[in-house]
């Protein structure tokens, strides 16, 4: 790939504009999911001219950021984006050592296995892997971002920030944890205490999701601090005590194995 994407103008003092003008056409590509975007959605969304729109799309197929849909005259997100999250999903090569064991977990217990990891106010999901009984979740695959609190894999996250760090994160997101998702930030608060004594969470009861339940763990460096956490969703009618018991110790191994295996890998300075 080349090492910078030409700027449209020639003017280097263009430059900040012509990025934000170029991650926003990814936006509006992505937003047209499987069809893409036309010409007239990015020109309906944006304020810059045609002719610079032209130049940025041309850019952007250049880099591999976006290719021609199948449909005449429309635009999709580019395989080098692939590369690109891959990467940018994979810090400390965690991704690449939990990927295999979220597979073998999923392949064992039946259930649907994640890793999320802390993106600002958010927890993104970084690897899905589904077992045979698969189940619905706040986020449907790899990608995916919810607000801190919700969701037991957040918890995990959340559990192990100073507490100052934590409250900030709490009171920004309080009002859309409320709005969107019933949750209050009490029992976010609660929750974080649960898995502080028990070593695990459960996820926050009464949210959009009731006929889901869940288990989370955090994984931590040398120094306690969260790098991700890994979780588990199944149906609440497969919460026997026998098999939460079984998902939750088989986590807890993966996960102590992984940290023993990467030899200080996942020692972050």
């Amino acid at each position: 790939m080349p090492a910078h994407m030409p700027s449209p103008g020639s003017n280097t003092q263009q430059t900040p504009s012509t990025l934000v003008h170029a991650m926003q056409v990814l936006q509006i590509t992505a937003r047209g999911g499987h069809r893409g975007a036309s010409i007239n959605d990015y020109l309906d969304a944006l304020e810059f001219s045609r002719p610079t729109l032209y130049r940025l799309l041309k850019g952007l197929k250049q880099q591999g950021f976006l290719r021609s849909s199948p449909v005449r005259g429309r635009y999709l997100l580019g395989y080098e984006l692939l590369v690109l999250g891959a990467q940018a999903g994979n810090g400390a090569g965690l991704r690449d050592l939990v990927r295999p064991r979220l597979l073998a977990l999923a392949q064992r217990c039946g259930d649907s296995f994640y890793l999320f990891a802390r993106d600002g106010f958010n927890a993104v999901c970084l690897e899905v892997q589904n077992g045979a009984y698969p189940v619905g979740s706040f986020v449907s695959a790899t990608g995916g971002r919810l607000p801190l609190g919700v969701g037991q894999a957040s918890i995990a996250l959340l559990a192990y920030l100073e507490a100052d760090e934590r409250s900030d994160i709490l009171s920004h997101n309080a009002a859309r944890l409320h709005s969107e998702y019933a949750i209050a930030v009490a029992d976010v608060e609660a929750e974080i205490h649960y898995l502080l004594t028990h070593g695990y969470a459960h996820g926050v009861e009464g949210s959009l999701l009731p006929e889901y339940s869940g288990l989370a763990i955090p994984i931590l460096d040398h120094s306690g601090h969260p790098l991700g956490a890994m979780s588990c969703s199944m149906l609440k009618s497969r919460m026997t005590a026998d098999h939460k018991a079984d998902v939750l110790k088989g986590m807890q191994d993966e996960v102590a194995g992984m940290v023993n295996k990467a030899h200080g890998l996942l020692y972050l300075d």
